[in-house]
């Protein structure tokens, strides 16, 4: 009886997942609920990779997080969506990308923002920090229903249901959200300090980047005429490599590696944003080494909105 007790239990929980679709992902749901609310990115990153009102998407970590995709939607006509994800690595990135790709028959756009994590020249063995919803993203329902039997699913899908009955607000369904609101203007903090890969002196490996070979895999599948805009988002002056150093060699090689991945594809373009210049010496524009506020977060988004135009011809002013 106890046994069957636990069963019974775990089916009927199982039956409400089902019904809600706890993460928003579109393998399951039974309500047609819109929208989740959370603050893990890694997680509700879901519900606006497969929202079809978009056919456009920022992809990125927190470097990312300030482009706002209403602006380049205004510009484009295209449909942006904020597909950002705190501290989130290269892999992870990819794997929502191809998450977003495989929701969308149609694609109008893709905005790239490589941090010097996609610079390095070997994948990780193990993936440090907070464990990646890879399952999340995967194509097997299976995968995906065998997670939902734990307690933050549970809680997932309790604030489904609250949003809808109308209890909850949704989150902004382009996923823009301002960092500006936890630190103001004004405020610098001495952290952050960009994770260059420790230079090489190896020749055959500087020129290895497995990251960015995936992207390429992934780009060369996409029709000729959706562009694609790689940038690398701005650092505070004094973390750009010295000219002449090997660490500069090294960010020049993976610039390249980038830069290869857009070539000949119509309206799309490559932009190093990490320049020595006299925005980037003004901590004012900055709220950490890493993170840019919105002032050249503006001037990044005409850079974007110009290169969908205009492609690798586009004047960019930074």
């Amino acid at each position: 009886m106890c046994l069957g007790t636990l069963i019974g239990a775990a089916m009927l929980v199982l039956a409400l997942m089902v019904l809600v679709d706890p993460y928003d992902s579109g393998k399951l749901g039974l309500l047609g609920i819109d929208g989740v609310d959370n603050r893990l990115t890694q997680i509700t990153a879901a519900s606006r990779a497969r929202d079809l009102n978009f056919n456009a998407a920022i992809v990125g970590n927190s470097t990312a997080q300030m482009i706002e995709p209403t602006a380049l939607s205004q510009a484009t006509g295209l449909h942006f969506v904020q597909l950002y994800m705190t501290g989130a690595i290269p892999r992870e990135q990819l794997a929502v990308l191809d998450f977003f790709l495989r929701n969308h028959k149609q694609v109008g756009a893709l905005v790239i923002a490589a941090d010097p994590g996609w610079c390095v020249h070997a994948r990780p063995k193990e993936e440090g920090g907070v464990p990646f919803s890879y399952w999340l993203y995967d194509e097997s329902v299976v995968t995906y229903a065998v997670r939902l039997i734990s307690w933050q699913a549970i809680e997932q899908a309790f604030q489904r249901l609250s949003i809808g009955l109308g209890r909850r607000q949704r989150m902004n369904p382009d996923g823009f959200v301002s960092y500006e609101d936890i630190w103001p203007p004004g405020q610098f903090k001495e952290v952050g300090w960009p994770r260059d890969p420790v230079p090489t002196t190896s020749t055959e490996m500087r020129a290895a980047f497995p990251e960015i070979v995936a992207l390429t895999d992934i780009v060369r599948k996409l029709p000729a005429d959706v562009p694609v805009v790689i940038i690398v988002p701005p650092t505070f002056a004094a973390t750009v490599p010295k000219p002449g150093t090997e660490t500069a060699l090294e960010r020049s090689a993976c610039d390249a590696a980038l830069k290869a991945v857009v070539a000949g594809r119509p309206r799309s373009n490559f932009v190093n944003y990490r320049v020595d210049n006299a925005l980037t010496r003004d901590r004012d524009n900055f709220a950490d080494f890493i993170h840019y506020r919105s002032r050249l977060a503006g001037l990044i988004e005409q850079g974007i909105i110009a290169s969908l135009r205009d492609g690798a011809k586009a004047r960019i002013d930074f």
